[in-house]
């Protein structure tokens, strides 16, 4: 009996840990016309030679497909036949083995910093033009701090929530055992 229980317990420890150990996490930014794609595994390490694909969301249609380096890092321009269409871009990383992520990179994103840059030179500018540029100057300057907070946002479980699993199944099995003594009697 207590064989059988730590071996369950054992199991049940170790499932969540191998599920979140294969988990790649992918992140896009804009810079001008070029999209950065970053992606690594859950343990922060990059994902090396992942294969990315760029879709359009609306269509489906793959725009390009590439390979990331050694750093988990692939780099594209945006190609001219989604530039004016308004749709969303898809972008798919996989890792092999079924592991693959997925990142939707809006057009009010990648849309905004194309007009900036059409815009000429001029000693006077107009309140719609300051706004394209001051969308574009802050959409480069965040980015590095949108990749944190994606960062953050993966949740590893920590000594605390351990302890607390650990305590709960502790508790479920003197539970278990308690009322098996109650029926006994």
């Amino acid at each position: 009996m207590i064989l059988r229980f730590s071996i369950l317990l054992f199991c049940f420890l170790l499932w969540p840990l191998q599920a979140q150990a294969h988990k790649i996490n992918v992140f896009a930014w804009v810079s001008g016309d070029t999209v950065t794609v970053e992606s690594g595994f859950s343990g922060k390490s990059p994902l090396i030679n992942g294969k990315v694909t760029v879709t359009n969301k609306q269509s489906d249609k793959i725009l390009l497909q590439g390979t990331g380096d050694k750093k988990g890092i692939f780099t594209f321009t945006i190609p001219a036949e989604i530039k004016g269409s308004g749709d969303d871009i898809l972008i798919t990383v996989s890792g092999g083995e079924g592991h693959q992520s997925h990142w939707l990179l809006p057009a009010s994103e990648y849309q905004t910093n194309t007009e900036v840059a059409a815009i000429s030179p001029k000693n006077v500018l107009d309140n719609q033009e300051l706004q394209a540029m001051l969308k574009q100057l802050l959409a480069e300057e965040l980015a590095p701090i949108k990749r944190s907070l994606a960062r953050a946002e993966e949740k590893k479980p920590d000594f605390r929530d351990i302890l607390g699993g650990l305590g709960y199944l502790i508790g479920l099995a003197g539970l278990v055992t308690w009322l098996r003594f109650k029926n006994k009697k």
